[in-house]
């Protein structure tokens, strides 16, 4: 009887925003051990737009667990890896039966969760074609590799802001134009400049701007009372997918990529009024 050996956490993947580290190799080949989106929240305010979102999904088991190991995946909670083909022979207690082919190897597999509970057993793999990862799966480690740019939340009038008077916004650092990844086996990840999100911190919710990188009043805000503010804000941009140089459009792929927020500190005061005799 053939030993079962692989129960990665596939159903669902695609469809999620992808973390190259979750593709792992298994004895089936290249796969995708991470099934769900960590939560996020929306909120809105302002000028409209929203804030909050999810990140990246993790795999199920923590697969430092088995550290660098060329075959590695999850099973739940359990950190799994083999030798294919093993580099020892089982006991004959152990031996696998029903070898499926010719080409078949014995393997080993260990697994174990965080708290030290393991199992391990022997099995059969038949080795396949290594056709590598799809054009998808490419396209999701090329998304992984996408970074957005380095800013600050940057603001005028500078030092501080007066109640009633305009307030403009801007991400200072990042450029203007469209940001790239590294390649994934000929697969690259390219994020157009979409829109900035400002949230001005005293509880009017999340404003929509143009994106803006340079002192202007395309993204403003008008603070109607003083106090001092913890602002944020963070850079949203479009994302398609280039292969060799060809737009690739494939269903469930990511259409945008946010950065992290970004926090910067306001004052604002009140208008003195300064009376000459």
């Amino acid at each position: 009887m053939t030993v079962g050996l692989l129960h990665a956490a596939t159903q669902g993947a695609l469809a999620d925003e992808q973390d190259p580290d979750c593709y792992v190799s298994t004895p089936e080949g290249v796969k995708y051990v991470c099934s769900a989106q960590r939560p996020g929240g929306d909120g809105d305010g302002g000028s409209g737009g929203s804030g909050g979102g999810g990140g990246p999904a993790r795999p199920s088991c923590d697969l430092s667990i088995v550290g660098e190991s060329t075959n590695r995946w999850c099973e739940g909670e359990y950190a799994c890896w083999a030798n294919i083909p093993s580099a020892a022979y089982p006991t004959p207690d152990k031996w696998p039966a029903g070898q499926p082919s010719e080409d078949s190897v014995y393997i080993y597999k260990n697994c174990q969760n965080g708290e030290g509970d393991r199992y391990d057993e022997w099995g059969w793999h038949t080795p396949q074609e290594d056709t590598g990862p799809s054009l998808q799966e490419r396209a999701m480690m090329a998304f992984g590799q996408l970074n957005t740019p380095e800013f600050s939340l940057a603001f005028s009038p500078p030092g501080h802001s007066i109640i009633y008077i305009d307030t403009w916004w801007w991400a200072e650092g990042a450029p203007a134009g469209e940001i790239r990844g590294s390649s994934a086996l000929g697969v690259v990840a390219v994020g157009t400049p979409s829109h900035i999100e400002v949230d001005p911190g005293d509880g009017s919710g999340v404003m929509t701007c143009d994106f803006v990188t340079s002192e202007s009043d395309a993204c403003s805000y008008t603070y109607s009372r003083s106090g001092d503010y913890t602002t944020s804000g963070r850079l949203v941009y479009d994302v398609h997918f280039e292969y060799d140089g060809t737009t690739l459009e494939l269903p469930g792929l990511p259409d945008s990529l946010e950065s992290a927020w970004q926090e910067s500190g306001i004052t604002v005061t009140e208008s003195q009024a300064v009376v000459v005799p």
